[in-house]
């Protein structure tokens, strides 16, 4: 990906312990920054660990229009719906994806960056993780 290079220089640089941790074992999840103040350095690596994250899903656009694909023709069977929603739980826990990426960059007074996301180019995962969301939800309401 573009900017990589810089990247990796402003974890190097950056007085947040998050990001080189990351950078030892990138399997650590990254909490949201807490910090009162942010440096320019840490808003630009949040910015591009985020877009990165959102690179990686896009390769899978294909795996997800056939998961909705598999979904539309078992639509009707509740038992298969079931199984459907069962079978994917891992993958719509794991896919982390949202509509705009926001980055805060100052907490007093709260602002942030809106980064709104292509629908076009994340349909298949969008449509995905809508439609497990439904089913999911509506599945635990009748359970109920």
């Amino acid at each position: 990906m573009k900017y990589e290079a810089e990247f990796y220089e402003a974890i190097s640089k950056s007085n947040c312990g998050k990001w080189s941790k990351w950078v030892r074992d990138n399997s650590i999840h990254v909490f949201p920054c807490v910090c009162p103040t942010r440096e320019q350095d840490c808003i630009f690596i949040e910015m591009y660990f985020e877009l990165l994250k959102t690179s990686e899903l896009e390769k899978n656009e294909v795996y997800f229009e056939k998961l909705v694909e598999e979904y539309n023709v078992i639509k009707n069977s509740e038992t298969e719906v079931s199984l459907w929603l069962d079978k994917y739980e891992s993958v719509w826990q794991n896919s982390h994806f949202n509509e705009i990426i926001r980055i805060k960059t100052s907490t007093t007074p709260y602002t942030k960056i809106e980064i709104p996301l292509s629908n076009e180019e994340f349909k298949n995962i969008s449509a995905f993780k809508k439609l497990y969301s439904r089913c999911y939800y509506s599945k635990e309401i009748n359970n109920y």
